[in-house]
């Protein structure tokens, strides 16, 4: 099959969001979010259809016509580029570079070479097209909340995660047992092969949301996923927290924030930290 890819780029946090709500909707494999450290503030959203749906093409066009006028920033007119069947399989991983987020973590493309360095963290990841060819600020955050905290023997629960990344980064900081889950099938079976590709086999990954807690209470939950739905699945985040666990919460854009302070508060759960990177925020918080 041929796909158009149809790009945003250089717009903000916000705009962002709800560009990506639209190519997950309508993009085949749902968005692809493209940022650039040290500062994240520009963001590229991008994602593929059906060549021969020229019908969508045209339907994706006029929602975001629609949605740059209601942004204050507007949107740049989208970028459409045609990729042909026997370039799709590769070209998605043309961005993918080694990078270093935070004093240890590596995150290693797998089809990319790296020498370890003393104490690094080697995260190797397939993250298959659905994933996107960047690190976006809210995993990056997580990453760095990750490095600060004594996770050696600490039970861990990983909601939306994605490619695994956190699970994985987690488990080679000493975290274990891991357990991971995912809405999105396709996520689930793309991060269990990482897993076994970091040599992870052991790490828990099942479709599902923070409800899916494998019956038991969690020392770690980590959920970095659109501040509207951590809003949505406060109640079953909370319960899968052991008393006194922490719980990180990432994926929340500055305009959010006080939606989710008062989701917290309705919730009683305590801001133990508050991080930023760019547009977005992160809190580790605890009951």
């Amino acid at each position: 099959m041929d796909f158009i890819e149809i790009a945003i780029t250089n717009i903000d946090g916000e705009a962002a969001e709800a560009v990506s709500e639209v190519f997950d909707r309508y993009g085949y494999g749902g968005a692809v979010l493209e940022t650039a450290p040290p500062d994240f503030k520009q963001v590229t959203v991008r994602t593929v259809i059906p060549a021969e749906d020229k019908g969508l093409l045209q339907k994706i066009e006029m929602i975001l016509a629609l949605m740059g006028k209601a942004l204050p920033g507007g949107l740049p007119a989208p970028q459409t580029k045609f990729i042909g069947q026997n370039d799709w399989a590769e070209s998605w991983k043309e961005n993918f570079h080694v990078v270093k987020i935070g004093p240890r973590v590596v995150i290693q493309p797998s089809w990319r070479d790296y020498s370890p360095q003393p104490g690094d963290v080697v995260i190797r990841l397939d993250p298959g097209v659905a994933f996107g060819s960047g690190l976006h600020p809210t995993t990056s955050l997580c990453l760095k909340i990750l490095q600060e905290m004594p996770l050696t023997g600490v039970d861990m629960f990983d909601v939306g995660t994605g490619s695994g990344i956190l699970s994985i980064a987690a488990a080679r900081m000493g975290a274990g047992p891991v357990r991971s889950v995912d809405v999105d099938d396709v996520a689930a079976r793309v991060a269990r092969e990482n897993f076994t590709l970091n040599g992870l086999p052991d790490i828990q990954s099942d479709v599902g949301s923070a409800e899916a807690r494998g019956g038991k209470r969690w020392s770690l939950v980590a959920a970095n996923i659109l501040s509207n739905i951590l809003i949505e699945i406060m109640a079953d985040l909370k319960a899968a927290l052991a008393p006194n666990g922490q719980l990180i919460l990432s994926g929340i854009i500055n305009e959010q924030e006080k939606p989710m302070l008062d989701c917290l508060t309705e919730h009683r759960l305590r801001i133990q930290s508050r991080y930023v990177e760019g547009d977005w925020i992160a809190f580790v918080v605890r009951k």
